[in-house]
């Protein structure tokens, strides 16, 4: 690879400094260097990258899991790769952390790398879709403080479980080390074609996490509670609300079309992160 772009979190790198000495990095071997204004939190990621050329071949992103997330999820409509640099502190997600970036560099450059298809997940709620809502997860939690939400989860139309907690999250793979991973789900690979469900701080010790197949369509309904409010829970996409759901409302989680490409390089592997990391 030869044409690249770079983007850095604008908290993480806010004086451009690790932008400008990867960009010499690059120029110095004949690479060519298109950037992107910095990511700023809660700004939409896609306006950085509507006038990229369409000849781009990596996206190199400078922050933590955050900043990978949101440029993974804006980047879906493009051809490019994506390269991750860690700036944060835990970086399951990107590839190298920033004192072995020319190292990294330097096998994409000679095109020594793997890579990773990483699809979103896609929500529907009424008659409203939004498509690519979640790299990470969808949550359905509670609206309110010191109370419980009780929530039906089916997969493929058929009950699986109810749940009394104070909500459930729906991961993909990528997402497993993130929130599910906190509130009690299992670490999966990357590449794993399966989703999870995992309950938060469920109010009974029967209910456990569960894995189904990426090809499952999930659905989580509210129920009635003895004390039920008007908006009962809240929606969630990596982090960011997008809708409250009234009892008897549903929404449905099934896995993209789109995908991310995300390279990884060098020896360290995934697991080797996850042992290094937690």
């Amino acid at each position: 690879m030869k044409r690249f772009c770079i983007i850095a979190n604008n908290e993480k790198d806010p004086d451009g400094r690790y932008v400008g000495e990867l960009t010499r990095f690059l120029e110095q071997n004949g690479c060519s260097v298109w950037h992107c204004a910095p990511l700023v939190p809660g700004e939409d990621a896609a306006e950085r990258f509507k006038d990229m050329p369409e000849d781009i071949e990596c996206t190199i992103v400078l922050g933590g899991d955050g900043t990978f997330l949101h440029a993974s999820k804006a980047l879906l409509s493009k051809r490019t790769a994506i390269l991750g640099i860690n700036l944060g502190t835990l970086g399951f997600l990107t590839t190298a952390e920033y004192r072995g970036a020319e190292d990294a560099l330097a096998r994409v450059i000679r095109d020594e790398y793997r890579e990773l298809k990483a699809s979103p997940l896609d929500l529907l709620r009424g008659d409203e879709y939004i498509e690519s809502a979640a790299m990470n997860e969808i949550v359905v939690s509670r609206n309110g403080v010191s109370r419980l939400i009780h929530l039906q989860v089916l997969v493929n139309g058929e009950t699986v479980s109810d749940y009394y907690s104070d909500g459930v999250i729906i991961s993909t793979p990528i997402g497993s080390t993130g929130y599910s991973l906190s509130a009690g789900g299992p670490i999966v690979q990357p590449h794993a074609a399966i989703l999870l469900i995992t309950p938060i701080c469920p109010h009974t010790m029967q209910a456990r996490p569960l894995a189904v197949s990426d090809s499952d369509t999930i659905t989580v309904r509210v129920l009635k509670c003895s004390r039920s409010i008007p908006e009962e829970a809240v929606i969630s996409a990596d982090g960011d609300e997008v809708g409250k759901l009234s009892v008897g409302q549903e929404i449905t989680i099934r896995k993209g079309s789109a995908a991310a490409r995300i390279l990884s390089v060098g020896e360290v592997t995934f697991w080797d992160r996850v042992k290094s990391k937690l």
